[in-house]
């Protein structure tokens, strides 16, 4: 796996390697190495070279699989509190108005849910005040729907709307229940 100590990393050789194969995950690993010990000048660099190693490789199609497919966490315990908003609401909209908080915001329309984070929580690029291409930010769509998958207990199909790495004011992820 070469230099991939950083947790990001070794997230994205995994998730490369999952969906495209072994051989394509050593060949990224080999050309973009990050270490744990990597600055926050060094990992942002990192993810503007895995961009666009990305884009040069694969489809888009293949492109968000990966990048959703590494996506941080939520927490159990962020999942289990979501859920119990949820179980205790009558309805979407009042779900919606339970979970607004000073980390993000959710508001309802129809039967559509929209999720926004006011600034960018990613530990890997946060600290640069640099944009990045819209595909380092496809991860958000994977800790979305890991979240609300759980929380709705249903599956939903979630769709980045604005990301403050693309130069927005803040991240919204369109929240809508997968047709069967």
């Amino acid at each position: 796996m070469g230099q991939l100590t950083n947790l990001q990393a070794i997230r994205l050789y995994n998730s490369i390697e999952s969906n495209i194969g072994k051989t394509a995950a050593d060949d990224f690993a080999k050309n973009l190495q990050l270490s744990k010990s990597a600055t926050f000048e060094r990992k942002f660099k990192w993810a503007v070279d895995v961009c666009e190693y990305l884009e040069n490789a694969y489809s888009r199609d293949d492109i968000k699989k990966i990048r959703m497919d590494c996506a941080c966490g939520p927490s159990k315990k962020q999942m289990d509190d979501l859920r119990a908003l949820f179980l205790s609401s009558k309805n979407l909209t009042e779900f919606a108005e339970k979970c607004s908080c000073d980390n993000y915001s959710l508001w309802c329309e129809d039967d559509t849910l929209f999720f926004s984070y006011p600034r960018c929580y990613c530990s890997c690029v946060k600290r640069m005040d640099k944009s990045l291409s819209k595909t380092w930010c496809m991860c958000t769509i994977g800790y979305t729907k890991r979240l609300f998958n759980y929380a709705l207990g249903y599956e939903i199909k979630v769709e980045l709307i604005e990301s403050v790495k693309t130069g927005s004011d803040h991240c919204v992820m369109k929240i809508m229940k997968e047709e069967a």
